[in-house]
C-alpha cells in the first residue's frame, strides 16, 4: 500500500483544492485503489458522487500499481495526481451538466481547466499548501 507521506500530501492537496475550487459544502473521501479495484482500470483517479447528498468518493490508483514507463500512460494521460486531484473535484461542478453523449467534450474541458489550473499552481510557490516539496517530485514518477 501507498506509503503514509504520500497519502498525507494526497490528502493536503484535496483540501486545498476542495477550498480553491469552493467544494468545501461537500464531503469528499479519498481513496488509495489498487488498479483492479478501480471501474476503469486505464485511469489514474476516478470520482463517485452523489448529487443530492453532496458526497463523493476519489479512488487514486496506488504508485505501485504505476506502469514503468515515461510520464505519459494510460489513455495518454499525464501520471500527475495534482491534476488528477483536480480533475476529479471539477467533475463535481460539472455533474449537474453531465450527459453521456457529451462524454468527451466534457471531458476536454476538465482536463483542459485542470491542467491549467496545476500549471498556474506550480508556478505560484505562494499558493502551495506546504512549502516543503511532495515526496514525489509533484509528477509521482
Amino acid at each position: 500500500m501507498a506509503d503514509e507521506d504520500f497519502v498525507k500530501s494526497l490528502h493536503t492537496q484535496l483540501a486545498y483544492w476542495q477550498k480553491v475550487l469552493y467544494l468545501q459544502d461537500w464531503t469528499v473521501e479519498l481513496k488509495i485503489a489498487r488498479q483492479w479495484e478501480m471501474s476503469d482500470n486505464s485511469t489514474l483517479a476516478q470520482c463517485h458522487w452523489y448529487i443530492q447528498r453532496k458526497d463523493a468518493v476519489i479512488s487514486v490508483l496506488d504508485p505501485q500499481d504505476l506502469p514503468g514507463v515515461a510520464p505519459k500512460f494510460l489513455n495518454s494521460e499525464e501520471c500527475d495526481y495534482d491534476i488528477s486531484i483536480v480533475h476529479e473535484l471539477l467533475h463535481l461542478h460539472f455533474a449537474p451538466f453531465h450527459r453521456e453523449e457529451d462524454e468527451t467534450s466534457h471531458e476536454q474541458a476538465i482536463n483542459a481547466i485542470s491542467r491549467g489550473m496545476v500549471k498556474i499552481y506550480r508556478e505560484d510557490e505562494a499558493h502551495k499548501p506546504d512549502p516543503k516539496p511532495l515526496p514525489h517530485s509533484g509528477h509521482y514518477l
